[in-house]
């Protein structure tokens, strides 16, 4: 009799972890391949913030990939620009900001969005940029809007993509050092990790410093970077997304808790060292997967950037039609 109640309780035992496990609603969030995306998104990955009503898959993929999936409604949570959130409504898509996934750290020690020219160079200051030749990913990526709407509204250049006052060109940002060093550009813009190791080195210089420019300008430090979602999937399993939101949230609080154990595993895998990772996480660039009290403001004013530099055709007055309701506040 003991071994049927054994065999009987192992099996209920059994059964209520399937229940379980079908019960999980399954959500599934994208990432850059980078060492901060990968960082914050750590404790979620390695089942270190868990909550048994939802389960959460993380990819991670270069930007070509990540902006693909972005129209096509591939992932449930995917990070974008400022700028795309008003670009994908234009577009017909119906994008609602979940939080801010990237947002500059205020401070003299942050050179995230600045523009960099070789040690040696004759390019001392913003003003001597006129002219020059600037290497940038894409001119409608965020972090070069962000520096071309510092060009142009604190300095009042012409940073229009063509015809403007600066030759663009646009190349990966793995060649930037190498068109830097051939002189077949004349500065380039390092961002997020790879702008703090290349200030590091000691081999390059600033003549830019957008992130501190920026916070002046917008009157908060820049959100480059948000986590998103769209309104009729969310509308679908709301409280799947609440659950998700509060897990990435609770893993953006875990790196900065735990900093030495993420940043040992994580660092190697770029090529970095922990003190590197822990130094831009520190000092550029904060990824609290939740809206600060400055955000919205800011949002608002970089669209307005955007419009004036023709990347939005128009820019929204109001945000809130934007945000999505149960978003997490600091």
């Amino acid at each position: 009799m003991r071994l049927l109640i054994t065999a009987a309780l192992g099996a209920a035992i059994g059964l209520g972890s399937v229940v379980a496990s079908l019960a999980a609603e399954k959500i599934t969030v994208a990432g850059i391949s980078d060492p901060g995306y990968h960082s914050a998104l750590w404790a979620v990955m390695n089942g270190k913030v868990s909550d048994p009503s939802v389960e959460i898959t993380v990819d991670l993929m270069p930007i070509p990939a990540m902006i693909q999936a972005s129209m096509t409604k591939q992932y449930d949570i995917i990070p974008n620009g400022v700028l795309a959130i008003p670009q994908m409504a234009e577009a017909g898509i119906d994008p609602l900001i979940i939080g801010t996934m990237i947002r500059h750290i205020p401070g003299a020690a942050n050179h995230t969005t600045d523009l960099w020219v070789k040690a040696d160079s004759p390019i001392k200051t913003a003003q001597d940029l006129k002219g020059k030749r600037i290497a940038v990913t894409s001119l409608e990526a965020q972090d070069v809007v962000s520096r071309r709407a510092v060009l142009s509204e604190k300095y009042g250049f012409n940073a229009s993509a063509i015809g403007g006052d600066f030759t663009w060109v646009e190349i990966p940002a793995a060649q930037f050092e190498a068109a830097l060093e051939g002189d077949r550009v004349d500065a380039v813009a390092f961002s997020n990790v790879l702008a703090y190791k290349m200030e590091k080195s000691g081999k390059y210089r600033s003549v830019l410093q957008g992130a501190t420019d920026l916070n002046e300008m917008y009157g908060g430090p820049m959100p480059t970077v948000l986590e998103m979602g769209y309104k009729d999937k969310i509308a679908e399993r709301p409280e799947a997304y609440v659950a998700a939101a509060k897990l990435l949230r609770a893993s953006a609080e875990y790196v900065l808790a735990h900093q030495d154990e993420v940043f040992a595993d994580v660092a190697p895998q770029y090529k970095m060292t922990p003190d590197d990772l822990k130094g831009w996480f520190t000092t550029y660039a904060g990824m609290p997967f939740a809206v600060g009290p400055t955000d919205k403001a800011v949002y608002l004013k970089a669209w307005q950037s955007g419009e004036k530099l023709g990347v939005l055709q128009k820019a929204p007055t109001d945000v809130e039609p934007f945000m999505w309701e149960h978003a997490i506040s600091e």
